[in-house]
């Protein structure tokens, strides 16, 4: 979808009674309130559901054991202790939300936050017994660091995450402003907006009771991601059972 489809639909119903959308557009001294609520919006749907997911290829290094996954760990940045493998034309800009995966270069999803000890066989004068035990777990200390086992070597490292929405660019025209959501997104949207914009109002009394048309407009908000995660509003990563290996088949 585009900006301009948001604030011609907050316009003509959610803000039609208020300052902003009392004409036929949105009135252009609002828009940059406006297009930081809408942001906000954008972001609470990603929050909500995987909208964007991303990787980015780790190398680690002998004797390393922190990675803090930021530009200025990447080939891109000049760092010579980079780690981070990117180039130019794509560089690494640190959007990460939350890291789901981690493969290594074999394509075996690696364990987190969860020490596995896992024994290997080694060469004696009885020959080949599983008598050394190694850790191949792999630990988050943050969102976006990881934390390998100090005999973890060298071998590559795929990272799949929930990724950041790209920021509004409001430097263009509303029609030419495209927004990296799906269309079956929009009244959700548009119903954070309103009750962003409601909320700071409080309520009115009506009669004996009072109604907050903030409140009202969050209730729709809420019904409508309920209502889409109900039917796959969202994009889903495929997962895996370890349920083989955990119980010695592999």
């Amino acid at each position: 979808m585009f900006l301009n489809e948001v604030h011609d639909q907050l316009c003509s119903a959610e803000l039609s009674k208020l300052f902003e959308g009392e004409g036929d557009q949105l009135n252009p001294e609002s828009l940059p309130k406006i297009n930081t609520i809408i942001q906000g919006g954008i972001n609470d749907l990603n929050k909500r559901f995987s909208i964007r997911e991303n990787e980015v290829l780790v190398r680690p290094k002998l004797g390393k054991e922190l990675y803090e996954l930021i530009p200025a760990n990447a080939l891109s940045s000049g760092n010579p202790d980079a780690f981070i493998i990117d180039d130019a034309s794509n560089p690494f800009v640190g959007d990460i939300m939350q890291i789901f995966r981690i493969t290594d270069v074999h394509g075996c999803s690696m364990w987190l936050n969860q020490d596995i000890a896992v024994m290997h066989p080694v060469d004696n004068i009885f020959g080949n017994r599983p008598s050394i035990f190694t850790y191949e777990g792999i630990n988050l200390t943050a969102y976006n660091t990881l934390k390998l086992p100090h005999d973890f070597g060298t071998g590559d490292l795929l990272v799949q995450y929930k990724a950041k929405m790209k920021p509004l660019n409001t430097s263009v025209p509303p029609d030419q402003c495209y927004i990296d959501l799906p269309d079956h997104f929009l009244n959700a949207l548009v119903w954070y907006v309103a009750s962003r914009k409601y909320n700071p109002m409080g309520a009115e009394t009506i009669g004996r009771g009072m109604f907050h048309e903030g409140n009202n407009y969050w209730s729709k908000y809420i019904e409508e991601c309920n209502d889409l995660k109900a039917n796959l509003g969202s994009i889903a990563s495929t997962g895996e059972t370890t349920n083989f290996q955990r119980n010695g088949w592999v």
